[in-house]
């Protein structure tokens, strides 16, 4: 996995058997940069985001992850120029919760579209417990 410091950055070509090497790999660098507490939040929020590339974007893409204090950067870029919807789903679909589950797990998400395709912004917050903010 390339990224050095404090930054995590990839050109993947997703394929669903090496998802799980991303996830060991984000939760040792989330654990080593003090990331700890949302290191679960993030992994799901990128392997949804590389699920997604690899159902609608032909699989390429970069990933970029970085750590601001109280934030975490995740980035995913890919040529495709459509932006991700909600779509209507039931209970009992396999697919289609995706955008509802990154609404729920970050702060905040955005698309934004690129001169090569889009990207895919999320924040995650570290609770506050974790960064000393809230404490007297």
């Amino acid at each position: 996995m390339a990224g050095t410091g404090r930054e995590l950055r990839l050109s993947l070509t997703v394929q669903p058997d090496e998802l799980g090497l991303i996830r060991r790999d984000m939760v040792k660098r989330l654990e080593d940069w003090g990331f700890a507490p949302v290191s679960e939040i993030a992994v799901l929020v990128v392997v949804e985001l590389l699920t997604n590339v690899y159902k609608h974007a032909g699989g390429q893409c970069d990933l970029l992850v970085v750590p601001v204090e109280p934030h975490l950067l995740i980035t995913v870029s890919d040529r495709l120029i459509d932006v991700p919807t909600k779509r209507p789903y039931s209970r009992t679909a396999e697919e289609g919760r995706g955008l509802i589950l990154i609404n729920e797990l970050t702060e905040h998400w955005e698309t934004v579209l690129t001169a090569s395709g889009k990207d895919v912004r999320c924040v995650i917050r570290m609770p506050a417990a974790h960064t000393g903010e809230g404490r007297s």
